[in-house]
């Protein structure tokens, strides 16, 4: 902490100058503006970064009332009032500062702004109290001078509007004994949740509901964030919904978030999480009181690793200033590096709500280090050596980037670091050394793929992780973290031709990879005019274990004999238990489900009608489904399998009686749409017949998630 200052009595002249500039300057916009009740003394700190701290009241010409601050500190206090048409009364001391029988000149909203003495000049910090006491009236919501009050500024950076009808209400329900958390950061910079119930700007939380599983209730469990009638912050509203704990129940589930502005009709979003998940929304409220309500989704925890159209040309050893917004949630700055230069980056907020975010990207746009939160802030620093020469990118974003809600204004520096400057005549010795992110030309990751083998021929090493995302040739970055090295892709193309290829996926060591199940994929794409059988070896390392099947030593080991031939193999990572499970492999054709020998379940299969929708679920332990309907011949039908949830990857077959395959389909667009679909099938036979839905990989495959079936009639015997 910096050196206390002695107290000193400011002449009154210089401190009605400070005031002046005070006024219009820009102070810690994280603690907001608070609402001031009387009777009810608040406390705050003041520092050299926070020099002044601004309160509201409303109130009625004629009222009179007295404002109080007081220290115990070495600190010198002034006080500011400043009225609704911006007019402003004064007042300082030494211990304290006091604003005594004072008569308000106006109906509306007044500013409250408490100052050290010495302004932002010095180092003086201390704790003060604030009161309020007299006799307030507030103007009459109802009365159109309140109807059409305009917003106010508050400390030069935030904007607080009048809510005369009704305040903000969010509301969060869902319909199982599971712990579901709601948390809302407002505009200023403050957040409500289980642990933290009120914010200064005035919002409170309604309290956890189910944090403790043993009392955990399933009748429509609700927690609630609400700002009274009145000044709120205009601005952005973060929503977080956190699926905090499954208790005994568990599962995927299904919750309503409810909002309601200004006394106006509930706005609502209806989603779904899984255990460990967070899901984002926000709330845009403007100056003129409208209002929106964004749907953002599931936060994977991908990272856009896409560079913004003009990026700033930046140096190294300077500090730049911008702001991320809705519309601009990202911005991106190239430099030239030099192979083994260390960096300093820091990115932090100075305004608003901006939870920072920083991304480093590599020449080759490839994500070689990220920080989300650094120091027990909501700040971004990290540290990192170079791999090569070249032009690097740094994404300069924030939390939940595009689907986030968080505002503000940031700075962002780019210096070498300290650690890697030596000065020769002052070598000193220590325990202490530096953390830094170290990428060489042999990356390892807490995630290993690799793939080999001995011919010509171009296979193709797939990795698609647990939120869906595919890492290979044409999406070598994954938003996750997952990196095809571009040094080992094998003979992609047949252009890179070798008769030992290698290929190789991998999740950075600093980078935590998702946890849940990965689908590993080997394509046999083309024999490069080598027709040998190809027989490969797939490595699997996560966190320095090397998965192997029962019987192996350390690979998976096979053979393809025909171009076009698949092969998939699955693991499941925790990464909170750390533990890892490898499960079965082979190869796999979508042409047909032979492969999930179906045929002793078709008695069971469930009996649907034309017309009907029925819903389901694929994961790894039940990789596919039957229902059977009864149909006329010349019936012409339609089959649809969409997606509900997870990364469900779906495929559809249709069978006759015997159990025979008639005609399936996997994607209803390759590439862009993975629903399956059957359109305008014409039934030969009258009899039973079957539907199975599973997944890609068939019984390999490792997408999950809830489906849903539409078996459609387009007339002919069926509409007779």
């Amino acid at each position: 902490m910096s050196a206390i200052l002695t107290r000193r009595v400011m002449i009154v002249g210089v401190l009605l100058l400070m005031f002046s500039l005070v006024a219009t300057a820009t102070v810690n916009a994280q603690d907001g503006a608070r609402q001031l009740v009387p009777g009810e003394p608040v406390t705050g700190t003041l520092d050299a970064e926070n020099f002044a701290e601004s309160y509201i009241f409303s109130a009625s010409e004629g009222d009179t009332i007295t404002l109080r601050a007081t220290t115990t500190d070495d600190l010198t206090l002034a006080l500011l009032l400043t009225d609704p048409e911006g007019q402003t009364t004064s007042a300082a001391g030494e211990d304290s500062a006091i604003l005594s029988n004072y008569t308000l000149p106006k109906d509306g909203t007044y500013v409250v702004t408490v100052l050290r003495g010495t302004g932002a000049e010095g180092d003086a910090s201390g704790e003060y109290t604030l009161s309020l006491v007299g006799d307030i009236t507030p103007p009459a919501t109802s009365s159109s001078a309140n109807q059409d009050e305009g917003p106010i500024v508050i400390d030069g950076n935030d904007t607080y509007i009048s809510l005369p009808q009704g305040g903000i209400e969010f509301q969060l329900t869902w319909f199982s004994a599971v712990d579901l958390n709601l948390e809302v950061r407002d505009p200023v910079g403050g957040a409500l949740y289980f642990d933290n119930l009120t914010v200064p700007s005035g919002g409170e939380h309604g309290g956890n509901v189910n944090d403790l599983c043993d009392d955990a209730t399933s009748d429509s469990p609700t927690e609630t964030v609400t700002w009274p009638q009145g000044f709120v912050p205009a601005g952005s509203y973060e929503v977080i919904i956190y699926y905090q704990n499954p208790c005994t129940t568990g599962g995927p589930q299904t919750f309503e978030l409810s909002v309601s502005v200004n006394g106006e009709d509930a706005r609502t979003i209806t989603g779904v999480v899984n255990p460990g998940q967070r899901y984002l929304a926000r709330v845009e409220l403007d100056t003129n009181r409208t209002w929106t309500l964004f749907n953002g989704g599931v936060d994977t925890g991908q990272l856009d690793l896409s560079r913004v159209a003009n990026p700033f040309e930046a140096e190294i050893g300077q500090t730049y200033s911008d702001t991320i917004t809705n519309d601009n949630p990202k911005d991106a700055y190239v430099f030239e590096g030099t192979a083994g230069q260390t960096l300093d980056i820091a990115m932090n907020a100075t305004s608003g709500s901006l939870d920072t975010l920083l991304i480093v990207l590599d020449p080759e746009g490839r994500r070689i280090a990220d920080n989300d939160d650094a120091n027990d802030s909501t700040n971004s620093f990290l540290t990192i050596t170079l791999p090569t020469t070249g032009e690097y990118t740094v994404l300069a974003t924030r939390y939940g980037q595009v689907i986030g809600g968080t505002e503000g204004n940031y700075t962002l520096t780019i210096v070498n670091s300290a650690s890697s400057v030596v000065d020769a005549d002052d070598v000193s010795t220590t325990d202490e050394q530096p953390v830094t992110t170290t990428i060489d030309a042999t990356p390892q990751g807490s995630i290993e793929v690799t793939l080999t083998w001995q011919t010509n021929a171009d296979l193709q090493l797939l990795v698609r992780d647990p939120t869906g995302e595919s890492i290979f040739d044409d999406n070598p970055n994954g938003l996750s973290g997952g990196i095809l090295d571009q040094d080992r892709v094998g003979n992609r193309g047949c252009v890179n031709t070798t008769t030992s290829p290698i290929s190789y996926i991998y999740w950075p060591a600093n980078r935590v990879p998702p946890s849940g199940t990965y689908e590993v994929e080997v394509w046999y794409q083309s024999d490069c005019d080598d027709p040998r059988p190809v027989s490969f070896d797939l490595s699997i390392e996560v966190d320095g274990l090397l998965l192997a099947p029962p019987g192996a030593t350390s690979t998976v080991t096979s053979t393809a004999t025909a171009v076009g031939n698949r092969f998939m193999i699955t693991f499941t990572y925790d990464q909170v238990s750390g533990t890892v499970a490898l499960g079965d492999g082979g190869f796999f054709n979508m042409d047909s489900p032979s492969g999930l020998n179906y045929r002793d379940q078709l008695s069971t299969a469930q009996l649907i009608e034309l017309n009907d929708t029925v819903q389901g679920r694929i994961d790894p332990e039940q990789p596919f489904a039957i229902y059977r309907f009864n149909g006329q011949a010349g019936d012409r039908i339609g089959i649809q399998v969409q997606r509900l949830t997870g990364t469900l990857d779906t495929a559809v077959y249709l069978l006759d009686a015997n159990g025979v395959l008639l005609v399936g389909n996997d994607d209803v667009e390759p590439g862009v749409n993975t629903n399956s679909q059957i359109t305008e099938y014409t039934l030969s036979l009258t009899g039973t017949y079957y539907i199975i839905v599973s997944h890609y990989g068939l019984q390999y495959g490792g997408t999950s998630g809830d489906y849903q079936l539409v078996l459609a009639s387009f007339g002919g015997a069926a509409s007779q």
